[in-house]
């Protein structure tokens, strides 16, 4: 008999150590008591540069008299640019185009090329605001036109980013604290906080973007320029516990 009641008392032991085995599976497996919540933290700055798409649109009846045109005046863009102190690294070279011109009148048959457009663009980052406007009406002297874009941005906006981070992280815990509140609970510890999209900011374009054919010749006035301010956020969604 000592065997057969040694086998049911290890049998009792293993029923017992599987009960509780399983019964601390579903006590893990339970829903966790958490507040989750967003928050999203935003500054606004004025804009420290500019990047600027200004170019030349030359047309002859031969490719090469378009192209050398362009080139030309693209040259002397370019020697403006130096000349005002632009350093180097902060230009660089857009588009560059030849295309035919064809005839669009109804008497002749079939399209004919009448002649040649040439364009040539130049990508300039202004870091210096207060000299953009001039710089813009000296290019346009100099034979530059078109102006295809102006942008505003920022040199380095790690640090402005940052503060809309610890803003987003304020308004968290705060939106955290008050459904607390409400709900009659206790805010427990941070469990998580992940960030969405990274922060950041868009450039500021002005409004509306230029694209026009400017006569050649050396305007009176600066360009008026007003860049407003540009709007850095962050977005995180943190966990918090609930206290027991």
């Amino acid at each position: 008999m000592k065997p057969v009641f040694a086998l049911v008392l290890a049998l009792g032991f293993a029923s017992g150590f599987f009960m509780s085995t399983a019964s601390t599976a579903l006590a893990e497996g339970e829903t966790p008591r958490q507040i989750i919540v967003t928050g999203t933290g935003e500054v606004s700055l004025p804009p420290d540069m500019a990047t600027v798409v200004v170019g030349v649109q030359a047309e002859a009846e031969a490719a090469a008299d378009a192209l050398d045109q362009a080139s030309a005046a693209t040259l002397a863009i370019l020697a403006r640019l130096d000349v005002e102190g632009v350093d180097a690294a902060d230009i660089r070279s857009g588009a560059v185009r030849l295309q035919p011109r064809y005839s669009n009148s109804v008497l002749s048959s079939g399209q004919q090329i009448i002649g040649y457009r040439a364009v040539n663009s130049v990508t300039v980052e202004v870091l210096d605001l207060d000299r953009l406007g001039g710089l813009l009406a000296a290019l346009v002297g100099d034979g530059a036109n078109r102006l295809d874009r102006v942008s505003f941005g920022l040199q380095d906006p790690s640090a402005a980013t940052d503060d809309a981070r610890r803003l987003a992280v304020a308004e968290a815990i705060r939106r955290a604290d008050l459904y607390a509140m409400a709900a009659g609970v206790t805010v427990g510890d941070v469990m998580t906080i992940t960030e969405q999209g990274g922060g950041g900011y868009r450039a500021l374009n002005a409004e509306p973007i230029v694209m026009a054919e400017m006569a050649a010749s050396s305007p009176s006035f600066d360009v008026p320029i007003a860049p407003g301010e540009i709007d850095l956020s962050a977005t995180i969604t943190m966990v918090f516990a609930i206290a027991e």
